[in-house]
């Protein structure tokens, strides 16, 4: 079963964010007045990570590691292209173990897309992921049909080794 959906087709693109040093109140005020679950931390246009209602409750409330975002967002951001589809994404995101991913074009950030994005569109998606899941297996097998790209650090299907990096199709034409 192979969902043709792209991820552009279906990400948000009105991307919230917050300064390193901003506040986790002044964050989880944006993410409730504008009920979303994330927002991207970057300074100046540098991206630098992502802070979930997930690191909030579990990293500030719970740890009690800080009052700065920086304290307890995510750098290790998971990142996957536009023209990849939503079954590539749901299959990332079970691998990861993670809700979101951010979404990056040439090595610009151009959106988000969360499972509930994908639920949205594909229902049966998550159906088959998640019966995947409890019989213990990851989904297709695994994801060795995509690798990360060494230049834009996207998850790709067209990733191949030039020059002993391994660079995606979009890098190569860069």
């Amino acid at each position: 079963m192979r969902f043709n959906v792209l991820v552009g087709e279906i990400m948000k693109t009105d991307i919230k964010s917050v300064g390193p040093e901003d506040d986790v109140e002044k964050a989880a005020k944006i993410m409730r007045d504008n009920k979303i679950g994330s927002v991207v931390v970057k300074s100046d246009k540098n991206i630098l990570g992502i802070a979930t209602t997930r690191d909030i409750v579990y990293k500030h409330v719970a740890d009690k590691r800080g009052n700065k975002i920086q304290d307890i967002m995510t750098t290790d951001l998971v990142s996957i292209s536009p023209k990849m589809n939503i079954e590539a994404a749901a299959r990332l995101m079970v691998q990861k173990s993670i809700e979101k991913l951010t979404v990056f074009d040439k090595g610009k950030l151009v959106g988000i897309i969360t499972n509930n994005d994908i639920l949205g569109v594909e229902p049966a998606l998550f159906e088959v992921l998640l019966e995947r899941m409890k019989m213990g297996g990851t989904p297709q097998a695994d994801m060795s049909e995509y690798a990360q790209c060494e230049a834009c650090g996207n998850y790709d299907d067209s990733v191949g080794e030039i020059e002993g990096e391994y660079i995606c199709e979009e890098c190569k034409g860069s």
